[in-house]
């Protein structure tokens, strides 16, 4: 069994905000020097999500183990393609083989901390609240308490995505272990909690522009999001974005 290597051994580096937007810039060019197969990597991950969400009570979690997996893989897959290598529709189950494990075990370590988090939060807010449980009454808070409320949630959310953020990565390129892993993560993104955020913000605005034409422009988005975590990676831990 491979030891996994300590958390200091990737030191983050802090980038500029801006770079947030040239993750995503430069994973739209990496997906463009070869679109037909990024095209069907997405197909059969939606495809596969999709079947999973039909099955009535273990599909969830199902999809939550999967989509680690996934994640690996299209980082695996942006490695080789940064390195021209030309890619294989087999390469969509990259990290299947090798990397299974330690990827469901961050699936389902992170949904476990996001439950508890978000248990928490729940609590803290209720209690900023006064306990109560009626929508109707929450809005009949003052406006200063509701804004309190909703930044307290905001903020949850987005701390909780930094814990995963650059952990697929972590997994299958560094050797990490799930717990390593966020925790790489974690100091990667309050590094980079800037660049993280409008990264974040870019993705949103094209996953709105992408739902648009029937949401066929999502077999365009999934590459493009998923190859933004290995450039995000590359930045922060790695050689470098690459310059094309």
């Amino acid at each position: 069994m491979i030891e996994s290597p300590p958390s200091h051994a990737f030191p983050p580096r802090r980038v500029p905000m801006i770079n947030g937007w040239r993750w995503v810039q430069q994973a739209f060019f990496l997906v463009r020097e070869q679109p037909l197969t990024w095209l069907l990597f997405a197909s059969s991950y939606l495809a596969l999500q999709l079947l999973l969400g039909m099955l009535p009570a273990i599909g969830q979690l199902l999809a939550i183990m999967v989509a680690p997996l996934f994640a690996g893989s299209f980082v695996l897959a942006a490695q080789r393609a940064d390195r021209g290598d030309t890619l294989r529709p087999a390469e969509v189950l990259a990290a299947f083989q090798d990397f299974a494990r330690p990827l469901i075990g961050l699936g389902l370590s992170y949904f476990g901390l996001l439950v508890l988090a978000m248990l928490l939060l729940m609590l803290l807010l209720m209690g900023l609240m006064g306990g109560m449980h009626d929508p109707q009454q929450m809005q009949a808070l003052p406006l200063g308490k509701q804004l309190v409320g909703m930044v307290l949630l905001a903020g949850g959310l987005f701390a909780a995505s930094l814990l995963y953020w650059f952990a697929p990565a972590a997994v299958v390129l560094a050797g990490f272990d799930p717990l390593r892993a966020m925790r790489c993560s974690l100091a990667g993104g309050l590094a980079n909690w800037a660049a993280v955020l409008l990264c974040g913000v870019v993705l949103a605005l094209l996953l709105f522009l992408a739902m648009l034409p029937f949401g066929l422009g999502l077999l365009l988005w999934l590459p493009v999001m998923f190859v933004s975590v290995y450039m995000a990676w590359q930045d922060v831990f790695g050689d470098g974005l690459p310059q094309r």
